[in-house]
């Protein structure tokens, strides 16, 4: 059965208030595009320059902030919910509506799928097609490993966590609850480093035998690699509530902090250190041994080679303090 809510269900979830007439029976089952409005629907502006869309509606059950309230006297014709962040209102109708869409409820393990005796699997887990779990892996219980994925020994993984197909997670790693790792994910892979050999006209490769550690609700996204720690004992660390974009890279030994959101494309190298709270833009590179500071902003395709502070906002190759690396280009585009 479909998800459905009132308009004053919905406004009490949101801890909205509601602005205009509208039909008390009407079930809204969904969201949808302001410019493309879909009757039973709740839509939203969040800001003035999309505000003369709500002409063309009629009827129509937006969210909209309370920043922009004349809008209401506007365009009588439609019902709005007010509130004071329209993005995070919005989050919380998506999650009301769709936060199941994708996830896979059911229970059971596939015939195909190969589990060594040692390993312990918990209530209510799904393990699809041909995974594969080695020796004493540990998977917590609702969890849900999809197909063609692999666990190597000594893996654990906690509960409520979803691995979508084509996971392969190395020996030694571990996964918090709640976590979503999307197809590709390479978690435990071993660290790039290498050493020219002159004498002997060889590369040297360090063969890495620590771990990967990985915190609760952290999020990963498809075809990114996580390097394993290089010492045995020790560990790459992605703490609690990251979100990591599509094609990003972490090496060995890498700590990245709480709440931190990296965007896709970005490769952060060995031994970095990245606080909490902490913006990384698409694209961006960290060097090895760098730290980050928390709630520092490194923005689109930064090359962040020097340590940044707390707070701060870099940009450019290499990354320097926004401002400056405003100046500087302003500078240099005159001198062109």
């Amino acid at each position: 059965m479909a998800t459905e809510i009132s308009v004053a269900e919905l406004a009490d979830r949101l801890k909205g208030r509601i602005v205009g007439d509208f039909d008390e029976g009407l079930r809204l089952t969904g969201t949808c595009a302001v410019g493309n409005y879909i009757k039973n629907k709740i839509t939203f502006v969040r800001n003035r320059k999309y505000g003369e869309m709500l002409a063309q509606l009629q009827d129509a059950v937006v969210l909209l902030p309370e920043n922009l309230a004349d809008l209401c006297e506007k365009y009588p014709q439609n019902t709005y919910i007010m509130v004071g962040n329209v993005v995070i209102s919005l989050m919380d109708v998506q999650d009301f509506f769709y936060s199941s869409a994708h996830i896979i409820t059911e229970a059971s393990i596939s015939p195909t799928a190969k589990i060594d005796e040692s390993a312990e699997i918990g209530s209510q887990v799904y393990i699809g097609e041909n995974v594969c779990i080695g020796g004493k892996v540990v998977i917590g219980e609702k969890t849900k490993i999809m197909h063609n994925s692999c666990l190597f020994d000594d893996v654990s993984v906690g509960s409520g966590t979803y691995i979508y197909p084509g996971v392969c997670i190395y020996k030694n790693c571990k996964i918090g609850n709640d976590c979503i790792i999307h197809s590709g994910v390479s978690i435990g892979v071993e660290g790039f480093r290498l050493e020219q050999d002159i004498e002997q006209k060889r590369v040297r490769k360090m063969i890495h035998v620590g771990g990967v550690v990985i915190g609760d609700r952290v999020e990963i996204g498809a075809n990114a690699a996580i390097a394993r720690a290089i010492l045995e004992g020790e560990a790459t660390v992605i703490s609690d509530d990251v979100r990591i974009d599509n094609l990003a890279h972490i090496a060995h030994n890498a700590r990245i902090g709480a709440r931190t959101i990296m965007a896709g494309i970005v490769a952060i190298a060995g031994s970095a250190k990245v606080g909490e709270d902490v913006w990384i833009g698409q694209g961006v590179s960290i060097s090895n041994g760098v730290t980050v500071g928390n709630r520092a902003k490194l923005l689109l395709n930064a090359v962040v080679a020097y340590d940044v502070g707390d707070d701060e906002v870099v940009s450019g190759f290499y990354a320097m303090p926004h401002r400056q690396w405003k100046k500087v280009w302003t500078k240099w585009k005159e001198q062109t």
